[in-house]
């Protein structure tokens, strides 16, 4: 009996059958004939393949709530039941960012048929070429996706039809950063270095260029590099230095990178009025009827360091202990004084001046679950935060025709710059690491003081500055993990901030949200239990999770 895998079973969304046709063509339908031959068309089935790659503008992709950065209560963390193999894998708590393994592979069944059909159809070679660029970036973007959910996963480049054989075995996570590497430098030679204008949002060279860096960094990083090949972080370095002093630039304020499409933006998700989010309902305060479902915690409010010293407020111990840093310049009763500048363009704090009003989460205030006036108080944070990073204060979260538009980036210039210094310094050039770790910091809004750390000091200082700078922008989820760190990191509580006003005095106390738990296993996500039946246990199942 053949296998049968439904992950590479998907069927075309044009409005169309995937199987035989009829002779006879219905004239007010398409056919697969039409689509392989119309240009119009077959760009219109490329576009749809874009769906492939999560973006954070859905509530359910927001990767910060499986880290350290977020806390949602409408999943408690059940995640981590999920990573823990707990639960079946595919329906555990329907993440679907975490569970990607069979949206992914539906969509490379979708591109492998665009490969075979486009190359048989009349469309010409020179308006198919970059179509076929847009692919081979798109798959690439998909396996890195696998790869750094799964570890390696197997390579899918053919077709299945039903009575073929399914016995599918897993390739090397080595074996699947060859294959990315290949589709990107094929791709890179099939489009134009940046799209213009009217393009924006598709791939680019460039774009591929920055995966290819991204890719590399993670290949290069203690998860997958446990003996520490040097070459690897100079192959690293190399991908990133080819997108420096190109076309490229940090903007100056760092609140308006993520408001338009700027000279920062190497490829990003575009939205419109007709095709926009529900993101802005979604993080509002519960003050202005927004939902208020996923907020910053305190764990990232303490990443921010203070702007005359460039220290953290607090250094933590292991068990999340907090122990203030007293040269730090942090004073616990005014929390949010003389911070660095990238914290008040990312967090709404108790005091934070948002949409012509301050915003109120002491106890009873007007953004607090606590207040018997609010207007949804069931939707106020429980961290004491609202998230600021990526809204647009012209844009209220309810009540109006008009929503978000801002772009989902996926690639910018200063991850560029940070994966440059990362790879420097793990390749053993400290100094050119500090040049570039700095360059990010002296944005002209940001300016935060020079780092001069060596060795694992300055190690950790790049690891926090990715921390900041990339804040709720679906890396840390990912960094933790490659520096195998998160055995510390994802261990320690989530913590709120309490905020207390008597006689008009506000207290502020620190306290435990959620307590967390990390095991050895989990640096992998579970192929999804179904999956494996599925495939009559071709595929194999990461060390630490049930097979049954």
């Amino acid at each position: 009996m053949k296998k049968i895998v439904m992950y590479i079973m998907s069927v075309l969304s044009l409005g169309f059958a995937s199987c035989d046709l009829m002779d006879l063509k219905p004239l007010d339908q398409l056919s697969e004939e039409d689509v392989w031959n119309d240009a119009e068309l077959l760009q219109i089935y490329v576009n749809s393949c874009y769906n492939a790659i999560p973006h954070g503008y859905r509530y359910t992709d927001m990767m910060g709530i499986f880290s350290d950065e977020m806390y949602t209560r409408s999943n408690d963390y059940r995640n981590q039941e999920y990573l823990g193999g707990a639960m079946d894998a595919e329906n555990s708590t329907g993440m679907g960012i975490l569970n990607y393994w069979s949206s992914a592979y539906s969509y490379i069944r979708k591109i492998n048929t665009f490969f075979v059909k486009a190359e048989a159809g009349s469309v010409p070679e020179n308006v198919k070429k970059p179509m076929i660029g847009e692919m081979k970036f798109l798959r690439a973007y998909i396996y890195a996706n696998l790869i750094w959910r799964y570890g390696g996963v197997p390579i899918i480049t053919k077709v299945y039809n039903l009575n073929d054989d399914f016995g599918i075995e897993r390739n090397s996570y080595e074996q699947c950063v060859e294959f990315i590497k290949t589709e990107l430098n094929e791709a890179m030679g099939m489009l134009p270095d940046k799209q213009p204008e009217s393009a924006q949002g598709r791939a680019s060279a460039d774009a591929c260029q920055a995966l290819l860096a991204r890719v590399l960094l993670y290949w290069a990083s203690p998860l997958n590099n446990p003996t520490n090949i040097k070459q690897r972080w100079i192959d690293a370095a190399d991908a990133a230095e080819k997108l420096i002093d190109t076309r490229y630039s940090l903007v100056d304020e760092y609140e308006d990178v993520f408001l338009t499409w700027n000279e920062e933006v190497i490829f990003a998700r575009a939205f419109t009025q007709g095709n926009t989010t529900d993101f802005a309902n979604w993080h509002a305060r519960s003050g202005d009827n927004g939902a208020g479902i996923i907020t910053p915690t305190q764990n990232m409010v303490n990443a921010y360091e203070m702007k005359a010293t460039g220290e953290r407020p607090y250094t933590e111990k292991a068990d999340g202990t907090l122990v203030l840093n007293a040269g730090s310049g942090y004073d616990p009763q005014k929390p949010f004084e003389g911070r660095d500048p990238r914290f008040y363009a990312s967090v709404l704090y108790d005091g934070a001046v948002w949409m012509d009003r301050e915003t109120e989460t002491f106890f009873g205030g007007k953004d607090d679950a606590n207040d018997p006036a609010a207007a949804q108080p069931w939707n106020a944070t429980h961290t004491g935060y609202y998230l600021r990073k990526f809204m647009d204060e012209k844009v209220p979260p309810s009540g109006s025709s008009v929503k978000m538009t801002s772009p989902w980036i996926h690639f910018r210039y200063a991850e560029i710059l940070l994966n440059y210094a990362e790879a420097k310094f793990e390749a053993g050039e400290e100094g050119t690491a500090r040049i570039y770790l700095n360059k990010v910091r002296q944005r002209t809004g940001v300016k935060m003081p020079d780092i001069n750390d060596t060795g694992d000091v300055l190690r950790k200082r790049i690891q926090n500055e990715r921390r900041v700078e990339l804040a709720f922008e679906h890396h840390r989820f990912f960094d933790v993990r490659r520096w195998k760190i998160a055995e510390t990191t994802e261990k320690i509580p989530l913590q709120k901030m309490v905020i207390t006003k008597e006689n008009s005095v506000k207290k502020y106390d620190i306290q435990t949200l959620y307590n967390r738990d990390f095991k050895s296993h989990q640096y992998l996500m579970p192929i999804p239990r179904t999956e494996i039946e599925k495939s009559m246990n071709t595929l194999t199942q990461n060390d630490g999770y049930a097979t049954k």
